[in-house]
């Protein structure tokens, strides 16, 4: 990986040559003097920034970016000292950790004040700045003030000098000096090659590139399937097996899957989506001019690079306006349009932390495999072995438990979204590809499934991923929330019964009216509309309303398996339907999968599986006897674990009575059935 140290001299205007080498190239950006302010916007899609910036005047700011599949923080920064300028940030990769020092001294830099801390740092250390110091040991033809003590320090210290005669500054067309320094830990010493760029890019400094052989580049994969292969020996496993098994079946296509995935190096992007055969033709002409001009010192050359650089930010500028004019033109969904509009809005926050570091117990943790633990751990914490209660399954619905039907299958699989599988690797394409003669051997193991309610191993394994909630800091676990993986086979096999037991529950009104979650016909529409109704009604009869808001907390993780399959077989979900759910539940396990590492095997003894078909119907169930809590002329409207609970009087103090009375019975219920209400959003 390479780095590019660069005083940019107001970073805003020059954000154009971002997009070419030795830019786009770089995988780190060191650099100084961006003039950038607090609230000003400046990211880009595959870094992540640390920066600081004056408060107390105009000028200055400097600014570290790091790829975001690395992880970094920032351990020390001054900003407001007028004399100097210091962002260090530790970086750590899945196998090396480092640290990055940018300076910038105005007038000169004084190593006195921080030689203490820069002799602290742990090696390997990159120190880049403009430390506006001469001396005859970097090839200056004076001597600064400060300089005398920096290399005393230097001479003394476990740091090397990278920096050879080139020069780094511009102070005319003929007359040249070296601000610019790099140094790093000797220990690396024989692992860098640094080496001065030959554009100054607009600014009076010209960048240097170091690059450390040690640090190897990230590279991106797309993996490609051949499906065609995959489907005809799919048919030729099928056909070569009279009964087949789940687990023999899974084993044998998820191997063949496997033998026919290709993972293709992605060409590392250096210029930018609207970039056009305009904008690299003078680019080339750009940096031809400018070679030619530093060559021969004429001040026609000069004028005539001036013109080839006016010319490409002209096509430049062009190029970018004409392809988000198209963008905007094909983007009519309102979702695509609002999801672009937040990417180019995302401000990048001063100091803040790459999610890949982790703080728990009072320290950073940056080892994938510790941090999936913890992550594991965080999600499984409140998971104990319970206490099994007697279940007597009944076998007398007919409608429920009867054989699966062909059509069944297919309408299952149709609705299966091409969503990332689970552990198994199989995804919903390959069932929509099989033929007839294999759907119904999938059929048949479908129903060996529900007369027997013998569960592979990986049915009941979720693989999940923690995914950060919007505005929260992303070094707290807490700040995640769980996306499971789980097996497209059993989806589709979930899917059947779901619709099978929504059908009952509606058919046969075996659900509150109140409930608007995950039914047919009703979703958050309805459940707002019937809240607004009653507004509506108590407005036009003078009454006072007053509403309660609730929520109940961890809803899907708070739900024990034997209370809700005791709540089925009160509802009439009986016999095999009700066994196979019992055992679907019970005793799953999951993995975090983290930084594409994955961690130990943990046991969940409560909770419905996230990502699951059949939880969302099955939270409808367990919540079906809340509106037994209500007090007379208090009712409630329902919308998954949210609870809108109101009443209307001409009486406040009978509002009060009922409300009050309603509330002691939910925490009642509550308390029985082992549920929360998260007091955060309660209103």
């Amino acid at each position: 990986m390479s780095f590019v140290q660069w005083n940019c001299r107001s970073l805003k205007n020059k954000q154009i040559w971002l997009h070419q080498p030795p830019f786009s190239t770089s995988s780190f950006w060191i650099f100084q003097e961006t003039f950038l302010k607090t609230n000003d916007n400046f990211s880009n899609p595959n870094k992540i920034f640390f920066r600081t910036h004056r408060s107390n005047r105009s000028g200055g700011g400097l600014l570290i970016g790091i790829p975001k599949n690395l992880s970094g923080r920032v351990v020390y920064s001054e900003e407001n000292d007028p004399n100097l300028e210091i962002l260090v940030v530790e970086v750590h990769s899945k196998n090396h950790s480092f640290t990055i020092v940018n300076i910038y001294a105005p007038h000169g830099f004084n190593i006195n004040p921080i030689t203490t801390f820069l002799n602290s740092l742990h090696t390997p250390t990159f120190i880049f700045g403009d430390f506006n110091l001469h001396h005859p040991l970097w090839g200056g033809n004076s001597q600064s003030s400060s300089s005398e003590d920096f290399v005393d320090w230097l001479n003394n210290s476990d740091f090397i000098m990278l920096n050879t005669s080139t020069p780094t500054h511009i102070i005319n067309a003929s007359t040249y000096s070296i601000l610019d320094l790099t140094l790093c830990s000797a220990s690396i010493f024989h692992e860098i090659d640094c080496y001065v760029f030959d554009c100054s890019f607009e600014s009076d400094h010209i960048p240097i590139v170091t690059s450390w052989s040690k640090l190897q580049n990230a590279y991106k994969y797309i993996k490609t399937i051949t499906w065609n292969p995959i489907i005809k020996k799919s048919t030729e496993i099928f056909h070569s097996t009279d009964q087949p098994t789940i687990d023999a079946i899974t084993s044998q296509i998820s191997m063949t899957i496997s033998n026919h995935t290709t993972c293709k190096i992605l060409e590392n992007r250096e210029y930018p989506p609207w970039w056009n055969a305009a904008c690299h033709n003078f680019s080339r002409l750009k940096k031809y001019a400018w070679k030619k001009a530093r060559r021969n010192i004429s001040s026609s050359d000069w004028i005539n690079y001036k013109k080839y650089r006016s010319k490409f930010k002209f096509h430049f500028k062009r190029a970018k306006d004409n392809y988000w004019d198209n963008i905007s033109k094909i983007s009519h969904n309102p979702r695509m349009f609002f999801k672009i509009l937040n990417k180019l809005s995302n401000h990048t926050i001063p100091n803040v932390k790459n999610h890949d570091i982790i703080f728990h117990n009072s320290r950073y943790v940056t080892q994938p495999k510790t941090q999936s633990n913890i992550f594991a751990n965080h999600f499984s914490i409140q998971t104990t072995e319970v206490q099994p209660i007697p279940i007597d399954y009944d076998s007398g619905n007919e409608s429920l438990n009867r054989n699966i039907e062909f059509w069944e299958l297919k309408r299952a699989i149709q609705k299966t979204k091409n969503s990332t599988p689970g552990a198994d690797n199989i995804p919903a394409i390959w069932f929509k590809n099989l033929d007839d003669a294999s759907l119904y051997k999938i059929l048949f193991m479908f129903q060996q499934q529900l007369d027997f309610s013998v569960l592979p191993k990986h049915w009941k394994h979720a693989i999940i991923i923690p995914i950060p909630k919007p505005n929260k800091d992303k070094t707290k676990v807490t700040s995640y929330r769980p996306i499971a993986l789980t097996s497209v086979f059993c989806k589709i096999f979930e899917r059947i019964l779901a619709h099978r037991i929504t059908n009952f529950l509606t058919c046969q009104k075996k659900l509150h009216s109140n409930q608007h979650g995950f039914l047919p016909f009703r979703d958050n529409h309805t459940a707002i509309y019937k809240i607004f109704t009653a507004i509506s009604e108590a407005r036009k009869n003078k009454k006072i309303f007053v509403g309660v808001s609730l929520d109940i907390k961890s809803a899907y993780d708070s739900v024990h398996i034997d209370e809700l399959i005791y709540k089925c077989l009160q509802l009439g979900i009986t016999g095999k339907v009700a066994k196979w759910m019992h055992h679907f539940l019970q005793e799953r396990s999951f993995q975090i999968r983290w930084r594409n590492t994955l961690s130990d095997t943990n046991i969940l003894f409560k909770g419905l599986p996230q990502g699951s078909v059949l939880s969302p119907i099955l939270f409808v169930i367990f919540l079906n006897d809340f509106c037994e809590t209500l007090d007379e002329n208090v009712e409630c409207s329902i919308f998954a674990d949210d609870i809108f609970v109101y009443c209307s009087h001409h009486s406040m103090t009978y509002i009060q009575t009922k409300i009050q009375n309603t509330m002691e019975n939910i925490y009642k219920w509550c308390s029985y059935w082992k549920l929360a209400i998260c007091p955060d959003k309660a209103l």
